[in-house]
Parts: structure tokens; sequence; C-alpha cells
């Protein structure tokens, strides 16, 4: 099987996105969640003490935390780049801008991170990638990111001052032992894992539908399996710190803003908290959820109620609007992004 006969499969599956009612509930537990997280934020900041502390703000440091910024979404884009030239797309880091940052920009306005979808489904025709391994290296992607995060929890949980209970620490090493092993196994057992699914389709091939997914899934860990070559596997590390560096840049350029007197160990650590809390489904662009963590976070750190929310809010905002704005403008300065998607649909 070729990939483009693969290729085809996602499209069934792109008809059973939730419709109708079913969305509107999806989206209405999101709004709702939102709204719970932004209630326990708020609900005994003092607001006079609040505008105080954005007042006070010193803006200098934004500045040096959207640098840091830039240069963790500059790594976003060659790390995709570097995934998908080793899954065998002939693609430049150029041609990979505005697709990635598009697909951020509609998960920071749309729900159900519509964002991804779109880059793995839509987006990849105009830069001539076929969407299986466009899937493929999303899945990489956020495998890697999960890692790297949690080793970042862990690396402040170590040295950062802040105490946080037990059972967080349990939890971040389950978590990263399962992701470590579920990489190991596509990485180095990804034949043998392909020969079982594939063995799994003929025995199943009755049922078409299902046939066709357990191929589906075949192809993607054949096609992650070709981006974790020992090579590609150092490079993508090594981009993935810098992401995650730059992105606890902003995060310290905010403390400072802010005179948190809170160390970069401190800042790694937040900034994985936070992150990590847009994984509970909200509304688009993770209101509440991140709100809640990274106030709980800074105050565990010994800030106090109104720098803790004036941190929220600024980092929320530092992080959500240059990313929607640059985004839109790849959108907009790049309509092939959509008309590709469209031409292939009609032939």
């Amino acid at each position: 099987m070729n990939d483009d006969q693969v290729d085809a499969a996602p499209s069934p599956v792109v008809a059973k996105r939730p419709t109708g009612w079913k969305s509107w509930i999806r989206q209405a537990l999101g709004v709702a969640v939102s709204l719970v997280c932004l209630v326990l934020v708020f609900r005994r900041v003092d607001f006079d003490a609040l505008k105080h502390a954005l007042a006070e703000f010193r803006w200098h440091f934004l500045a040096l935390g959207l640098v840091s910024l830039a240069i963790d979404y500059a790594a976003r884009i060659e790390r995709w780049a570097v995934m998908l030239r080793a899954a065998g797309a002939k693609v430049r880091t150029s041609q990979c801008v505005a697709p990635f940052l598009g697909s951020i920009t509609l998960n920071n306005v749309l729900p159900l991170r519509a964002g991804d979808l779109v880059r793995a489904l839509v987006f990849p025709s105009a830069i001539g990638v076929s969407r299986v391994t466009a899937t493929a290296s999303l899945l990489f992607e956020r495998l890697i990111d999960l890692l790297t995060l949690l080793l970042s929890l862990g690396i402040g949980l170590l040295i950062s001052p802040m105490s946080l209970p037990e059972w967080i620490g349990t939890t971040v090493v389950f978590v990263a032992i399962v992701g470590v092993v579920t990489l190991a196994i596509i990485v180095f057992f990804g034949r043998h894992l392909i020969a079982l699914l594939h063995w799994m389709a003929q025995r199943l091939e009755r049922v078409k539908s299902l046939a066709k997914l357990i191929l589906l899934a075949a192809t993607l860990v054949g096609q992650i399996g070709s981006m974790g070559s020992m090579r590609t596997m150092l490079r993508v590390l090594l981009l993935s710190a810098v992401v995650w560096a730059g992105e606890a840049g902003l995060f310290w350029a905010m403390f400072q803003g802010l005179e948190i007197y809170a160390g970069y160990s401190s800042a790694l650590m937040v900034m994985a908290i936070a992150t990590l809390s847009t994984l509970v489904p909200s509304s688009p662009g993770y209101v509440g959820p991140f709100h809640l963590a990274a106030f709980a976070a800074v105050h565990a750190l010994g800030g106090a109620d109104a720098q803790a929310a004036s941190f929220a809010v600024l980092a929320h905002l530092s992080l959500w609007l240059p990313t929607t704005v640059a985004g839109g403008l790849a959108i907009l300065l790049n309509p092939k992004l959509f008309a590709a998607q469209s031409r292939g649909s009609a032939s």
C-alpha cells in the first residue's frame, strides 16, 4: 500500500467529527470549565490591588519576553520541518512557517484544538506533504513536548523553592515513564508493531472501516519511526529544549516585570504547570485552566493574590496575542493554504 492510498484514509475520520448537539455540548462544557476556573482565580482578588499591580508592571521586560517567545516559535517551526524531512517530505523550513503559525491561531480562536486537525489534514497539501506524514509529525511533536514539559517540571521541582503535593511528583514520574516506553516501542520495535497491526488488519478485513483504521495506525507508526532515527531524535530533542527554554524565558520576564523575585527554575516549573493545564478541555485559547494553573503556581511561590492574578492575565495575553496575530497574518498572506485543499477535494 503506497502513501497516496493511505493518505485517503483520514477522510472518513473527518466525517465523523462531532456535529450538531454533541458539538454544542462539548463547547458548552468547555466554556463552563473556563468560567469555573476564572471564578476560582478572581473570587478572592482585590481588584484595586490587581489594577495597581498591572499599572506598576515594568513593561521593558515584556519586550525581552517577546524576544524569547520569538526564539521559541522559530525553534518549533524548524523542529516541525526536521520531522517532515525525516519522514521523506521535501520541504524547506520557510514553507512550514505559514501552516504552523496558522494552526496556532486556529487553536487560539476555535474550540477543540481545531488548528491541530487543520495542520494535519488541510494545510499539508499546500506544501506538498501527505496528510499521514503531517499527522504522524503532529503526534510525534506532542509526545516529545509532553516528555520535555515533564522533564521541565521535574527540574523545577528539584531546584525551585516551591513545594508541591507528593502526588504531583508521583504522577509526573509515572506519565514520563509511560511516554518514554511508548516512544521507545515505536522507535526501536516499530517494525514488529507494524507487522502486528497488519496481521490484525488481515484478520479483521471483513470489518473494512476498522481494518482501514488499523492500517492507518500502522502507517503512522512507520512514519513516526522514521522520524525517530538517532540523528533526527537528537536534533528534535535539542530544538525542543530551545522551544521550552524560550517559553520559560517569557514567564521569567513576567516575573521580573511584576517584581516577583523567583528564578529561572521557578519560571520553568510554572511554565510546565500552566502549559500542561491546557490539556484540560476549555473554551478557545485555553482561557480558565491556564489562568488557574498559573495563579496557583505563582501563589505557591509566595506571590500575593494580585501579583498571581496579574501574572496569569499577562502571561496568557503575552502567549495568546502575538501568536494569534502572527498566525492570522500568515493565513491572510497565504490563501493557498486552504485553496490547495479545496482543489484536492474537488478532484
